[in-house]
Order: structure tokens, then sequence, then C-alpha cells
């Protein structure tokens, strides 16, 4: 992604449910799951008919590590494809450092240089919210994260900003695909009723 993407939200669906409309991002590999995996990363709510909401998914990505079950983490730090990250400890404890290249140039590595009950978890994440993670990176192993430009959009009745999705009261397991390649500014809506269903549809971008 080159550029950031101002994306607008509207809601022109018939939806008395008052349902939250959640944003998340995959990792590319093929051990990734969405429903297992995924993170919310953006939750809308209380957008009535004909409402909207407005966001920006910036270009920009942070890297960090968490351990001793997410109470202590590194600091983030902007990464980028093609680079390794890596968890480490000096003489002013553990930190995070870049380290070289990843093994894939389009993917994003983070290794695990210390010794911690359960390993580390590795996030990625925008605009201050996580994105996309990887559990128990066990000592002198790697989490690799392949980003590609688009978000997925679903419908809960229950869910928070940075849960992860499998702790989600979710009203349908299919999602939404946009496409952000090269795009700097989106309108998306819901659309639909109880009858019909609910669908979200790219109404223009640019």
């Amino acid at each position: 992604m080159s550029c950031d993407t101002q994306i607008t939200y509207v809601n022109k669906s018939v939806n008395r449910d008052m349902p939250k409309i959640f944003v998340f991002a995959t990792n590319e590999i093929a051990s990734f799951s969405a429903l297992r995996d995924g993170i919310a990363w953006k939750v809308i709510e209380n957008i009535g008919q004909d409402s909207m909401s407005r966001f920006v998914y910036p270009a920009q990505t942070q890297i960090y590590a968490s351990w001793g079950h997410n109470c202590n983490q590194t600091k983030a730090m902007n990464c980028s494809a093609g680079k390794r990250y890596t968890v480490t400890e000096d003489n002013s404890g553990i930190i995070l450092i870049e380290n070289g290249n990843s093994l894939k140039k389009n993917e994003i590595e983070l290794t695990n240089e210390i010794k911690v009950q359960n390993g580390v978890s590795a996030y990625l994440i925008k605009n201050g919210a996580n994105l996309v993670k990887k559990n128990t990176v066990a000592y002198g192993q790697k989490a690799s994260f392949l980003l590609k430009p688009k978000l997925f959009w679903g419908i809960a009745s229950e869910i928070q900003q940075s849960s992860a999705i499998s702790s989600a009261v979710l009203d349908s397991e299919h999602f939404f695909e946009q496409n952000l390649d090269s795009v700097s500014s989106v309108t998306v809506s819901l659309n639909g009723n109880a009858k019909e269903g609910y669908t979200f549809k790219v109404e223009e971008q640019e």
C-alpha cells in the first residue's frame, strides 16, 4: 500500500438490531484463519440509517511484541515488507530492534531471542490499533506476516476493537472483501433488510 486510504462507511440498511460493523485485515500466509486468528482492527457502532462514519486506513504499519500474558510489551516501531525485527535483550532490558532482511522480500518477520514463559506474541498495528497477530513465538522461532492492500468487513452483535474475532458474537461468517490497491478514498455502504439479508457495497472510490 503506497498511500493512506480515507474510508467512509454509510448505513443504508433497514436494520433495527443495531449491529456492530467490524473491519479487519488478514495475514496472507497459508496457516492464517480469519475466524481463528483474526482481530477486529476497527469497530463501528451506533451509526443509524443514512448516517456515516469516517476513518483512515494508513499506509504505515508498526510492529511490537508482548510477553508475560500481554502485561509487558516492547515499543512499537515502524516496519516494512522485506525487513526482520528481533526481540532481544541489552543492558537496559528487553527491546525490539530492526535486524536485517526477512527471508521473503514481501514478508515482515519478527524473531524471538529472549527466553520467557510461553514465548512472545507478535503484533502488527495501524493507527495504534492491533491489526494482525501471532501468538506464542518461542525462543529461536519467528512470526511471518504478509499483508496485502485489502480489508474485510463483517457484522457482529458483540465485538470489541483489538479483540479476537473468535471471541465475538458474529451475525455472519461471510465477510466482504475490499481491495485498497491504489485507492486513496472509498465509500462503503451496508444495504438490505431482515427479509433479504445484509450486504456491503463499494459506492465510489478514487
